[in-house]
């Protein structure tokens, strides 16, 4: 797509300064929304306020009376810390205790204790509490109880004092005394039932516990008897008995314990016996082995006597022989050893047979000591477990009794003290104010709720509307914004402008509407009313286009719109009016063969010729194009319309027709179709230097425009910019900001010679 610079346009608003954030610009577009639609949303905070006061004011008044109670975790504790009460109020953990007040915010409101206070009163009789009207109450016959407690509960609430152990008992009610009274005695009602429920229990307590005090001494004395008799058949007491196990089991610990021993020391003596029998088995003095003997000395010495022997011997045998009388001597002192160490070996043996045998026979006795002791221990055992039993027996209803006739001392007591954990802090007062209705706080919650409604309903009906209004909405398009065209309908020849009038300049009002111009010549407008805001917007248009024509040639321009009834003809007949005003020769080319309407703006009866026998060939420029009037504007009318207008356009003789006709002026415009309805716009898109696009205000829609602005995309057609055509500048909402500029325009040109005076005779200045 070509790039084209960025045009010059009248804004409605200054651009946002650089750096803007996006909430800045949403918060904008919000109060924008506000002041554009101020009436709806003042309207809507009326009716709220309206509403809000109609219902306050016709809502009955309540009132409400307030008690203080405080609800203590444990009653006071008159008979210290030891002695605990029948009922446990609330002492626990930290769940317990929670789970407690919320038991007791119930029981404030429970159906018991609103009973209390209707049979107390006689609520039930009471018409004024029941809500029976006054024309009904001569009729009126008693309410069950029942029902009078449910009309109690519904006018109670009790609210909780955070990080305390107070409570609050509200009662609602549209008289006053009656919820100060009310309030007082649902307090007063709860403290007695809390007292009651106490001093019930404890009475039921007291005398379950001297039945079973009764039951538990009879049985105490049974077993105290059961007992004493076992001992008696069995000779025994118990503590003789438990002596006697004491001294069976340290003597079975003691026999055990040497019976160990001797064990040990006869698997030694064995070990040593078979030691030494080996030992004897030794031929050699001097390998016998002198541990398996316990060391003995005597061995030792005979085997270091037979030692040196045997190394004297050893050499006179390597000397002189073995038939010397020394070594003969030697042999027989050696042999003598040999006897020597056998015979003590022997005896050696002799010695730890003795010693085996000692062994066991002490081991034989400790085992028969030790079975003699596990008899008796056994027949002790056989004696103890029913003597247990019955020891148990009566220590366990010895403790029962104990207990109960403890418990029953001071429940007792308990009972006789009449403490309670519950208490009345501060009475209900007599309530000055009602809480309900709130007038004041109704009032400002209608106004906020008002504001919210309004506002959001003006922002759903802004967001609903689709069309398009402003030149914010132009810009969001994408395209260049060339200007504005204001409503002829609303527009004036000379806009207010101001004079002054002594030391201030007051605004005069309007000139009055010249004569003939009954019927506006909307197509012909500029033409007739030459200094009007509708001139003087288009003068603006052009005068972007020419900006746009500074490095291009902008000879052919196309006109048309996204959809029917947007002004596309009439905006193209007064910007070319205007270009001719401009000194330029300028034609107007109805390229519309559909339905045609170039020749009615001008005045002109359909001919026979035109466009459309132009390129056929049956005409030629200088018979088909005709004369406005308007000085340098000429037009080119549609002619006959063709069965078949997408067709002809498409061929090299309309081609032909266009170049030929621009040749012969310094601009030329065609007014064609809606681009957005059928492809004749897009197929002439091709053949000029621009396309301008009429939107009309409050009326073509954004998806409309998106969609002529992407079919021209689309085929690369280069798009001049947007018109905003038929923009009402005296509605406040959206011409507000155009309706200053062309104030200042009509200023302008009133300070001329066209100004009125009041020496010209004009009324409106006098």
């Amino acid at each position: 797509m070509r790039n084209y610079p960025p045009t010059p346009s009248l804004s409605p608003l200054p651009p946002p300064a650089q750096g803007s954030s996006d909430l800045g610009a949403g918060v904008w577009e919000y109060l924008a929304i506000v002041r554009r639609r101020w009436l709806l949303i003042l309207l809507v905070v009326v009716v709220s306020l309206g509403v809000a006061a109609f219902v306050t004011l016709r809502t009955t008044k309540v009132y409400r009376a307030t008690a203080t109670v405080r609800i203590e975790a444990q009653a006071p504790r008159v008979l210290g810390e030891s002695v605990e009460n029948v009922v446990e109020m609330g002492a626990g953990g930290f769940w317990s205790n929670i789970e407690y007040y919320e038991t007791q915010y119930k029981i404030i409101t429970s159906r018991d204790v609103a009973l209390r206070v209707v049979k107390q009163h006689q609520l039930n009789e009471d018409p004024a509490f029941l809500g029976v009207p006054p024309e009904a109450r001569a009729a009126f016959k008693p309410d069950t109880f029942d029902a009078a407690a449910e009309v109690l509960q519904s006018m109670l609430q009790v609210e909780p004092i955070k990080d305390s152990r107070l409570a609050l008992i509200h009662i609602d009610d549209t008289d006053p005394k009656r919820a100060q009274m009310l309030a007082n005695a649902v307090a007063a009602a709860y403290v007695d039932k809390n007292l009651e429920t106490m001093l019930k229990s404890t009475v039921d307590a007291v005398d379950w516990l001297s039945s079973q005090l009764d039951d538990a001494r009879t049985k105490l004395s049974k077993s105290e008897e059961a007992l004493l008799a076992y001992k008696q058949e069995h000779d025994i007491l118990s503590i003789a008995l438990e002596d006697k196990q004491n001294l069976i089991a340290a003597q079975m610990t003691e026999a055990a314990q040497r019976l160990m021993e001797t064990r040990a020391k006869r698997i030694e003596l064995q070990a040593r016996k078979a030691a030494v029998s080996q030992a004897a088995k030794v031929a050699d003095p001097l390998a016998v082995p002198i541990e398996a003997l316990n060391d003995n000395l005597l061995v030792q010495q005979l085997k270091q006597k037979y030692a040196e022997l045997s190394q004297e011997r050893g050499e006179l045998s390597s000397r002189y022989g073995d038939k010397f009388p020394k070594l003969v001597e030697l042999n027989a002192k050696m042999e003598q050893i040999r006897v020597d160490i056998g015979r003590e070996v022997h005896n050696i043996i002799a010695s730890v047979d003795a010693e085996l045998e000692t062994a066991r026979n002490t081991e034989a006795g400790l085992t028969a000591a030790l079975e003699e002791f596990k008899a008796q221990a056994q027949d002790l055992a056989v004696k103890e477990i029913p003597y247990n039993s019955l020891a148990r027996e009566a220590t366990n209803n010895a403790k029962v009794y104990e207990m109960l006739l403890g418990r029953s001392g001071e429940a007792d007591l308990s009972r006789l003290l009449r403490v309670n954990n519950v208490d009345v802090l501060d009475a209900a007062l007599l309530p000055e104010a009602p809480i309900t209705p709130r007038v004041s706080l109704n009032l400002a919650l209608a106004l906020v709720i008002g504001l919210l409604l309004g506002v959001g309903l003006a922002v759903v009906l802004e967001f609903t509307d689709r069309t398009i209004k402003t030149q914010d909405d132009v810009d969001a398009l994408g395209v260049p914004f060339l200007g504005i065209v204001p409503s002829i309908d609303t527009s004036t020849t000379h806009d207010g402008y101001y004079e002054k009038d002594g030391l201030r300049r007051v605004k005069r009002r309007k000139a009055a509407p010249v004569e003939g111009d009954a019927k506006i010549d909307y197509d012909r407008y500029v033409h007739t009313h030459p200094k009007s805001q509708v001139a003087e917007s288009l003068r603006s248009i052009r005068t972007n286009l020419m900006f746009m024509s500074t490095d291009r040639n902008l000879k052919r321009l196309l006109v048309t719109s996204p959809s029917p009834q947007e002004g596309k003809t009439t905006v193209a007949a007064n910007l070319a009016i205007v270009m001719a005003q401009s000194g330029t020769r300028v034609l107007l080319v109805d390229t519309d063969m559909r339905r045609p309407r170039v020749h009615k703006a001008f005045g002109i009866e359909r001919p026979r010729t035109g466009l459309s026998t132009m390129v056929l060939g049956e005409s030629d420029a200088a018979s088909t194009i005709r004369q406005t009037g308007v000085p340098n504007l000429d037009v080119l009318v549609c002619g006959p319309t063709p069965p078949n207008p997408s067709e002809l356009i498409h061929t090299d003789a309309f081609q032909r027709v266009v170049d030929e006709v621009a040749a012969l002026y310094d601009r030329v415009i065609f007014d064609s179709p809606p681009i957005g309805v059928v492809t004749d716009a897009a197929i002439l898109s091709k053949l000029v230097d621009g396309t301008v696009l009429i939107i009309k205000s409050l009326r073509t829609t954004r998806d409309a425009a998106k969609h002529a602005v992407g079919v021209l995309r689309d085929i690369d057609s280069p798009i001049l910019g947007v018109v905003l055509n038929d923009l009402n500048l005296a509605d406040k909402k959206y011409g507000q900001h155009y309706y200053y500029y062309y104030k200042k325009y009509g200023y302008y040109y009133g300070e001329g010679k066209d100004r009125p005076s009041t020496e010209d005779g004009d009324p409106a200045a006098r």
